[in-house]
């Protein structure tokens, strides 16, 4: 188990902007890993409206289970992670019931959320690139497919939320990269698999 803060700030991005930002940022050799995630909730979105988000990541050589929840009087969140044994990944994405009884569970019991009220909402594939442009900013540039769409993202991790917030518009400004607001991978993901 881990326990993290998230601190982020995100734009989507035009195609022609992230190739812009692969060829300044990766070399030509770099290969980008691929995730999955699955998204859930209850029935009636009761993790959405706690702000709280809740996934499976599958990449090829691991997996985990991660639950994300606001915190309170600051900016970011707190992610909780438990790793998942990718002998058991199928059995995990289609039953909730089956997941490890540990921090994950706990804490989502602790919002009176259990395994057998949750169900799967959404999924959504990335082709993620990954470099630290220092020690408190991590750039990611997304390529991602979900339920017939595709867009192109642009992540930055950070470690401070005022002084990342302001690196982060510097860079797009650097770039000539347009703001846009966008919302998260998992709220688009499901809205999207919603509306079908």
């Amino acid at each position: 188990m881990s326990q993290t803060l998230e601190i982020e700030f995100k734009t989507l991005l035009t195609q022609t902007d992230y190739q812009k930002l692969v060829v300044a940022y990766f070399q030509q050799d770099r290969i980008p890993f691929v995730q999955t995630n699955y998204y859930y909730d209850t029935p009636n979105f009761d993790l959405k409206e706690y702000g709280a988000g809740l996934r499976i990541r599958q990449l090829n050589d691991r997996a985990e289970l991660t639950l994300k929840t606001p915190l309170k009087n600051q900016y970011g969140l707190l992610e909780t992670n438990d790793d998942l044994p990718l002998d058991d990944i199928s059995t995990f994405i289609k039953s909730p019931v089956s997941w490890p009884h540990e921090h994950v569970i706990k804490k989502l019991n602790s919002f009176a959320i259990y395994a057998n009220e949750l169900e799967l909402k959404a999924q959504l594939k990335t082709s993620r690139l990954e470099i630290n442009l220092s020690p408190d900013v991590l750039l990611v540039l997304d390529e991602s497919w979900y339920h017939g769409k595709h867009d192109y993202e642009l992540e930055m991790e950070v470690t401070d939320a005022t002084i990342g917030k302001e690196f982060f518009l510097n860079f797009l400004k650097e770039h000539n990269i347009q703001l846009v607001s966008t919302k998260n991978k998992i709220a688009r993901a499901v809205a999207e698999n919603t509306d079908k």
